[in-house]
Formats: C-alpha cells, sequence, structure tokens
C-alpha cells in the first residue's frame, strides 16, 4: 500500500461513481486493475486534505492482495472506512474478507467497474465456480461438473449468484 499520490491526468474522463466519507478519519482504498485504479485516482483527488489515505493496486482478489488488505483491517483504528473499486469478482471477494474480518458494512464502500468474470454458488454442492458468462448462458460447476445456467435474477447465496441446475444432478462417490 502507498500513501496519497499525486493527481493523475488519465482520470478526467472517469468518474468517482461514490463519494469519500467526510467522516472518515482515515481511509484504505483498494483498485483492482486499470478501470478500478481509475476510481481510486479520482477517490484520492477528493478526499479531504487532512484525510490519510492510503491506497493499493491489485490485478484480481487474490491471496496476496487479500493478505494485505487482511493487514490493513486488523490494524485499522476507529473511523478507517474501506474503499473498493474493480471487476464485481474481486470487489466482492474483497468486501467478503473484510467483513469476515470485523468491518461493518456501513465502513465499506464499494464500486464495481465491469462483470467480466463472476462467481456463481452451485445449489448441488456449494462451490463457487468462478466465470465470464453472461446471465441466461451455462457454465460447469468447478466442484461438481453439474451444468449451472446462470440465472438473470437476483437470487444469491451470501451475495453470490446461485445457479440453477440444468438436468439431472450426478451422484459421484468420493
Amino acid at each position: 500500500m502507498s500513501h496519497r499520490m499525486p493527481s493523475a491526468s488519465s482520470t478526467a474522463g472517469a468518474s468517482p461513481e461514490l463519494p469519500v466519507d467526510p467522516s472518515a478519519r482515515a481511509i484504505g482504498m483498494l483498485g483492482f486493475q486499470a478501470a478500478g485504479m481509475r476510481v481510486v485516482r479520482r477517490w484520492i483527488e477528493r478526499a479531504p486534505a487532512d484525510t490519510p489515505v492510503t491506497w493499493a493496486a491489485a490485478q484480481r482478489a487474490d491471496e496476496v492482495s487479500l493478505a494485505e488488505l487482511e493487514r490493513l483491517v486488523t490494524s485499522a483504528h476507529v473511523g478507517w472506512r474501506l474503499m473498493l473499486a474493480g471487476p464485481e469478482a474481486d470487489v466482492r471477494a474483497a468486501r467478503e474478507a473484510a467483513l469476515r474480518l470485523g468491518m461493518l458494512d456501513l465502513e465499506i464502500r464499494c464500486v464495481v467497474t465491469g462483470q467480466e468474470r463472476r462467481h456463481v454458488s452451485c445449489p448441488h454442492c456449494s462451490a463457487a465456480t468462478e466465470t465470464d458468462v453472461l446471465p441466461g448462458d451455462s457454465v460447469h460447476c468447478s466442484g461438481c461438473t453439474v451444468p449451472l445456467r446462470i440465472p438473470t435474477s437476483a437470487a444469491k447465496s451470501r451475495g453470490v449468484p446461485v445457479g440453477v441446475v440444468e438436468g439431472p444432478a450426478a451422484h459421484h462417490v468420493a
């Protein structure tokens, strides 16, 4: 993580999408991929000058970026806020990690820049399959290989869309 950086000219066309919390005593920002970092740069520009801002960039919400997020959240003080921006799957994973670490929903602000990848929960085996297919299309579950149709509705389990099993579920022997 780095501290406040100078404004970048490449952010001229980016929209901040969410205001920075003016009551925050300190803010941690994490941007995933280029689109997420464009949002983070705008947030940095709009943060009150006397508010400490720490930021980071990551390509994905992987073990390394989530470990850094854990370090920040566990060392945070009262009044610290978290702002996340990037593709849905990465923002969702980082937000869920922060909530598991004890942050409150109102302490986290998120901007989804796209839905290139998403996680779909399997109702058969409960595995979460990462995919880039659009709602209405199908994907095979990464856990049990059952074909799942990605729903167009908002049926979700723990914030993750639940796939609809297409055809009979296979029985597996462990």
